[in-house]
């Protein structure tokens, strides 16, 4: 590190101790070096991955080590015994183009996080450097990591570690002051409660015919293409582990490694060359074992820094057979979720593991929800098990115990016919109207069951279709956006629906429209008169709206969304924006901070609907913008569910009149109206043809005689890009499907709901 950057860091800190001590006269503990090194002697004790060198004397940085591509020097700093860690980094890029990067990240075992970022614009050779303090999750951690990386997309893009620094207090140092008694005994921490998870233990012998994934295939062999993904999935006959899978698991050599295919690319993102997007990002996760239930420690949204992908890592099994030779195998689900994007592409993993080692890990993904991106990837991974006690271990067992059990009952689709005999109704119809290739999964939501399909792959059923991740896509405009105004409206009165987005949003003075009169609720309908195209969602597919989407800072996504002049007056012409959505999102998360709830508007909503509705941990995760955790949450997109989240949600709005647990959680009149409950607020037509209603973020479509009733009735419903939809009926009943072929076809499936019960009264 340059010595003024040191001498300047030396001031600060001095700075710090003395404006402490004037304002606390207790003592304040003294910073330990940890780690630190100048790679002057090289990199020895770190691991490299890629093209990496030990520079001696170029103009750039005498002995700095210099990343090629994507590669990247990994370190663990075991900082047992410090607490307040903090890292200072220092680097420097030459020949960055606008999707590259170089990172200095850490892991306190969650995964990776960036803690410095240099980007085209700063790769001219000069270095900078940065300081994270009071990292959460590095205290006194055995297995704390420290990273630089590149993911530049060619061999000619460069970045150059030149020092690394980890610091801490020591959690033992003593203090002048001592500590009192407490005078009275703080709360007794609340027991947790058994963890046993449905449909433990199994009972099989172990006694499993395997052709793929064996033993020699997972500790010698190789993968040359995707296997059926039923290889992957528990076994009829599987019996409980033989081990006990706690700690971390590392893949080594994701950026390298691996195979590819394309099926379908409308944006000629891959050619035939090597690039980022056919590999797999850095994986790095911690999981814990609950009997034969293998629980990923973070199952939401991983942000990876990966030029294109993140993770969402699902709770899978763990099992033995008696052809593994006495190890015990895992499997789990995952999610490769686009950058910026909510489309979503599902895999498998599997390996071997025993009490202190993992064989090679097996992967592929061969499914996906995503219109304009279809793609297979697999590959087998050497891999590093770290054994450890997992912090908070037993929580994690103890709240996946508690999802499991609160699932909605569950039964094929072909069960409803069986249930009800003499409703003469035919399963078949449910699903129908979608192409089959392009069918991720559906189901029928009926008298509190969940009747399912599968989840087809281009490789058989997948292994863990309960779980499977779905993108939200629009109906996030539903689900997230509309059922938050409703709860702001039952905390803090329905006068919040009538709020100007201009008080609430300042980036409004911006725009070429006009905003002094747009509320939240004209927001909501898509009805805030400024747009460029009166044509059935022609803005919505035009450049401008591409400029939106493709923005990834919300310094820029926000501009974008101001983007479009002024037509006519709010109210009165309905023009579909998912960036209004978004500007909404941002109005509501800044009235909800003035009032004191909170500075989040999704993280409302997942605590106080998400959470008790018991929807699955990866729900509990949105897009965000800046690609950080802490970004402003899409609103209009960007959620993702499973087959009983869908279900959970579609019952609270249509079915439970938005009450959880006996508490009323979404203004009632607001969602009487969204449910097409009030025939005096029917909504806005939209567009084109068909004319459906659009009310507070979800649709409409009327039923009549010419469909056969002997009432007219109309059925909200949810929609989603690519082929998505949710439609709550009069009956009670709920369809949903997701698929990505743009179909949209499901007035023969209302139709046929009403033979399970009639729509007309």
């Amino acid at each position: 590190m340059k010595k003024s950057v040191l001498l300047s860091l030396s001031i600060l800190a001095a700075v710090s101790l003395l404006l402490t001590a004037m304002g606390n006269p207790a003592p304040v503990q003294q910073a330990t070096v940890i780690y630190s090194t100048n790679f002057n002697s090289g990199y020895s004790g770190w691991t490299a991955s890629g093209t990496v060198g030990s520079v001696a004397t170029p103009s750039i940085a005498p002995n700095s080590v210099r990343l090629r591509g994507t590669s990247s020097i990994t370190r663990t700093v075991s900082t047992v015994g410090y607490n307040s860690i903090s890292v200072t980094w220092n680097m420097a890029a030459s020949s960055l183009e606008s999707a590259d990067h170089c990172y200095a990240e850490i892991n306190t075992g969650s995964g990776w996080t960036a803690i410095g970022t240099l980007n085209d614009g700063q790769d001219n050779s000069t270095f900078f450097s940065g300081t994270t303090n009071n990292i959460s999750g590095a205290n006194q951690n055995a297995n704390f990591q420290i990273r630089y990386r590149g993911n530049g997309a060619t061999t000619g893009d460069y970045c150059y570690a030149e020092d690394i620094t980890v610091s801490g207090t020591s959690a033992t140092a003593p203090t002048n002051t001592p500590i009192p008694p407490t005078a009275t005994p703080g709360p007794t921490a609340t027991p947790i409660p058994g963890s046993t998870v449905p449909g433990d233990p199994l009972t099989g012998s172990g006694s499993v015919t395997r052709t793929l994934l064996t033993y020699a295939n997972l500790t010698s062999g190789s993968s040359t293409a995707p296997v059926d993904d039923g290889a992957f999935a528990l076994p009829a006959n599987a019996a409980m582990p033989l081990h006990t899978f706690e700690g971390s698991l590392v893949l080594n050599n994701e950026a390298t490694s691996g195979g590819f295919s394309e099926v379908r690319d409308d944006y000629a993102y891959t050619g035939n060359g090597d690039s980022p997007r056919k590999h797999l990002p850095e994986f790095n996760f911690e999981f814990v074992q609950n009997g034969s239930h293998l629980i990923p420690v973070n199952q939401g949204l991983s942000i990876t820094g990966h030029a294109y992908w993140n993770y969402i890592v699902g709770p899978g099994r763990a099992w033995s057979e008696t052809g593994d030779n006495g190890w015990s195998r895992a499997s789990f689900p995952f999610a490769l979720v686009q950058r910026n994007a909510n489309c979503t592409h599902n895999g498998v993993m599997t390996f071997l593991f025993n009490g202190s080692s993992v064989s090679n890990v097996r992967y592929q993904v061969t499914q996906e929800t995503c219109v304009y991106y279809k793609i297979n990837m697999w590959g087998q991974l050497s891999a590093a098990y770290s054994p450890y006690a997992v912090t908070n271990a037993a929580a994690y067992k103890a709240n996946h115990a508690t999802e499991v059990t609160n699932r909605l009952p569950t039964k094929s689709i072909a069960e409803l016919a069986t249930d009800y005999p003499s409703s003469g109704v035919n399963t078949s119809v449910f699903g129908s109207g979608v192409t089959a290739a392009h069918m991720t999964t559906y189901g029928i939501v009926f008298n509190g069951v969940n009747y399912v399909s599968g989840c087809g792959t281009r490789y058989g059923q997948y292994a863990y279709c309960g779980v499977m991740r779905v993108p939200s896509y629009s109906t996030a405009k539903s689900a997230m956006a509309s059922m938050s105004l409703m709860r702001l409206g039952q905390k803090y009165g329905t006068g919040v629906y009538n709020l100007l987005i201009k008080d609430y949003v300042p980036e409004y003075s911006s725009s070429i429209g006009v905003w002094t009169n747009v509320t939240f609720n004209n927001t909501i309908d898509m009805a805030t008169g400024n747009y460029r195209l009166a044509g059935y969602e022609s803005d919505e597919a035009g450049s401008y709206m591409e400029t939106f989407f493709l923005a990834e800072p919300y310094s820029d996504k926000i501009i974008a969304a101001f983007n479009f002049p002024n037509k006519v007056a709010p109210g009165t012409f309905w023009n579909y924006h998912t960036s209004d959505t978004f500007i909404l999102g941002r109005a509501m998360q800044n009235y909800l901070n003035a009032q004191g709830g909170g500075s989040d508007i999704f993280n409302m909503l997942r605590d106080e609907v998400f959470v008790p509705l018991n929807l699955s941990k990866g729900t509990l995760t949105s897009l965000r913008t800046d690609n950080n955790a802490t970004g402003q949450a899409f609103a209009g997109y960007g959620l993702f569910w499973t087959q009983d989240d869908i279900a959970k949600v579609a019952l609270l709005l249509n079915n439970q009149n938005g009450v959880i647990n006996g508490t009323q959680i979404l203004q009632p009149d607001m969602l009487a109206d969204s449910m097409q409950d009030d025939a005096s607020d029917r909504g806005l037509n939209t567009t084109g043809t068909p004319v459906f209603k659009y009310n507070n973020g979800f649709w409409a479509k009327e039923f009549t005689s010419a469909d056969g009733y002997t009432c007219s009735f109309y059925t909200p419903f949810m929609s989603g890009y690519g082929g998505i939809t949710v439609v709550m009926m009069p009956n009670g009943a709920t369809y949903y499907y997701f698929s990505d072929n743009e179909e949209y076809s499901w007035s023969s499936s209302v139709n046929e709901a009403n033979k399970l019960a009639p729509h007309c009264p």
